[in-house]
């Protein structure tokens, strides 16, 4: 079996790379045979915390004929990075400072993805944390089927040892490149995936493949969006656990002044209640007390 190497030449870490112009009309459904389908291979990495921010986005349209159309970029997560995520991927915060915010960066990704099916490996993780950044700025998620590698390599090759993406990429004579690291492992999950649809008809529905993981819209859901704060103080501790940007009044000495900050995290000192939250304007954490916020509602879209 001859070896195919995904890295391909790293391009910079926020483009849209075309090889092959591809025919964005189709629009690619459960119900669309495989040889006719579009398919988007995506894969991001994150904050590694519970907050499950995006740092990094990498995504791969193709057909079976394997024409390659390849967005990636970094996001800035509006938090730290973890030293072990960090360990995983190598993103550091330095990296992401002067990223765009998820709002600014999803626009791209959703037009890319759309009329495709989605491919990911482990699925429900990329969907997720994708859905996740989508509901915190109050977007619905589109359309489309879900394909999950993962599992559709444990349906049609029983009994391996390990089923992470860069041994089945081994397993095929697939040289991974640089994995971790967005871009690389889309490639990785589109060439594993062309080799498993071998195993299978391409007459096969999207919705027959082994691995079909349903709606991208359902796939998705979190309750982020769902939180529609009234502009009460004790709201805080929930608008940072769900890491919502908001637009406060924030008074300092006899003035008040807007600040645009997604919350962090709030604790007691003492007598006095504080908040910790990354100020989008300086593009750092910062502390601010409550009780000098005077107003806030949350931001839907910048």
């Amino acid at each position: 079996m001859t070896s195919r190497d995904v890295q391909g030449g790293q391009p910079p870490r926020s483009c849209i790379t075309k090889r092959e112009k591809m025919n964005p009309s189709e629009i690619t459904s459960a119900v669309t045979p495989v040889h006719d389908a579009l398919f988007c291979a995506v894969d991001v990495e994150t904050s590694g915390f519970r907050s499950n921010r995006l740092v990094e986005i990498g995504a791969v349209k193709f057909n079976l004929d394997g024409e390659v159309e390849e967005l990636q970029s970094l996001v800035n997560p509006c938090e730290r990075i973890s030293p072990a995520a960090t360990k995983i991927h190598g993103i550091t915060d330095d990296m992401v400072r002067n990223a765009g915010y998820a709002c600014d960066v999803l626009p791209g990704l959703v037009n890319f993805m759309k009329g495709c099916a989605v491919v990911a490996h482990n699925a429900v993780f990329d969907v997720r944390a994708i859905g996740g950044e989508l509901a915190r700025v109050g977007w619905d998620s589109p359309e489309g089927p879900v394909v999950c590698t993962l599992k559709m390599a444990r349906r049609l090759i029983p009994g391996l040892g390990s089923y992470r993406l860069e041994s089945l990429a081994g397993r095929f004579g697939i040289r991974p490149g640089d994995l971790h690291n967005a871009l690389p492992d889309a490639r990785a999950c589109m060439l594993v995936f062309l080799e498993l649809t071998g195993m299978i008809p391409h007459e096969t529905s999207i919705r027959d493949v082994p691995g079909f993981s349903g709606n991208l819209g359902s796939a998705s859901k979190t309750r982020s969006k769902d939180i529609n704060p009234g502009g009460s103080i004790e709201e805080m501790p929930g608008i940072a656990e769900a890491r919502l940007s908001i637009e406060m009044e924030y008074r300092q000495d006899r003035s008040t002044r807007p600040l645009t900050v997604t919350p962090l995290y709030c604790f007691k000192r003492g007598d006095m209640e504080y908040m910790k939250a990354y100020c989008h304007r300086d593009r750092v954490e910062k502390l601010y007390r409550l009780d000098k916020i005077v107003s806030f509602k949350r931001i839907q879209e910048h």
